[in-house]
């Protein structure tokens, strides 16, 4: 009896723990696989952190075109400041919202010292007048952008753009006439805009320098009606957002389509021999009209 008694108990003993052993395995994986979880979820937001971490890093180092375009414009305002001041070459009290009014004419010597730039039409008002004590930076086609990128000035040998060549000048005034090839430009604010650009380019060469804006001068009434692009309705147009942008600016506008067009505002027939660029009579006539209309700096 006391074998099968003993043989009971030791079967049980062993069950008992097999049992236990059982429980302890699954308590022992349960707490492992929630070890694993829990690594798991640790990683996923450490790496998470540093992927944000690295995202904010990129974006603070490569900021938007928007952002650069703001900074660039910041950096250009910024240029016509001196000692904490702005700089203008405007004279005091002026109206600038209207052109320049009638004055005394003055003699050649105003434009000593004198640089203007344009296109073949303000080529033809050098070569036509012998104004020879000007500086020249012309070239046929010039435009609002060109002036920055398209080597078009002879400086001692070496063909630079307009904007290089004024920064090795000495000059106190500035005559320009740009924008009729710009006619032809689909959208009218990018061709102010671009022309705003010019005038801060010149102001911070030189913030001392008088700026004169002229008008673009009308064509004939033929070649408006028959061009592609070069339309008086346009030309006139643009000669407005100039008038706005003189304003603005606080340069002066010059209306020298006065000196030239007709009643009906187009340029005679017989002022053109292709009703664009002025035969000698009218670039004198052109040159008349810079000479009594200008303003004495104070």
């Amino acid at each position: 009896m006391i074998w099968p008694l003993v043989l009971v108990l030791a079967a049980g003993s062993i069950l008992l723990g097999v049992l236990f052993g059982t429980d302890r395995l699954e308590a022992g994986q349960k707490a492992a696989e929630q070890t694993e979880v829990q690594a798991t979820e640790q990683s996923t937001e450490q790496a998470a952190e540093r992927e944000e971490g690295q995202t904010t890093e990129l974006m603070t180092e490569q900021p938007t075109e928007q952002t650069a375009a703001l900074e660039s414009e910041e950096r250009t305002d910024n240029a016509v400041f001196e000692n904490g001041e702005s700089v203008s070459q405007a004279a005091v009290g002026y109206d600038f919202s209207t052109p320049v009014p009638e004055a005394p004419k003055v003699d050649s010597t105003w434009f000593d010292g004198t640089v203007f730039i344009g296109d073949s039409r303000t080529e033809g008002l050098i070569l036509n007048t012998g104004l020879n004590n000007a500086i020249e930076y012309t070239h046929k086609g010039l435009m609002v952008d060109t002036v920055f990128t398209k080597p078009a000035v002879n400086i001692d040998g070496t063909k630079v753009t307009v904007m290089d060549a004024l920064k090795m000048t000495q000059f106190d005034k500035v005559y320009i006439m740009l924008g009729i090839n710009e006619t032809g430009w689909p959208y009218k604010d990018v061709f102010i805009n671009k022309y705003g650009k010019v005038i801060d380019a010149v102001k911070e060469i030189n913030p001392g320098a008088q700026i004169y804006v002229q008008q673009i001068l009308p064509v004939s009434k033929e070649v408006s009606g028959t061009h592609s692009y070069i339309k008086n309705e346009k030309i006139a147009e643009y000669n407005e957002l100039l008038q706005e942008m003189a304003e603005e600016k606080q340069v002066y506008f010059v209306a020298v389509a006065e000196a030239v067009a007709g009643e009906d505002g187009t340029l005679p027939d017989d002022a053109a021999t292709d009703g664009i660029h002025l035969k000698k009579e009218y670039c004198v006539k052109w040159l008349d009209y810079l000479e009594t209309h200008t303003v004495q700096a104070e």
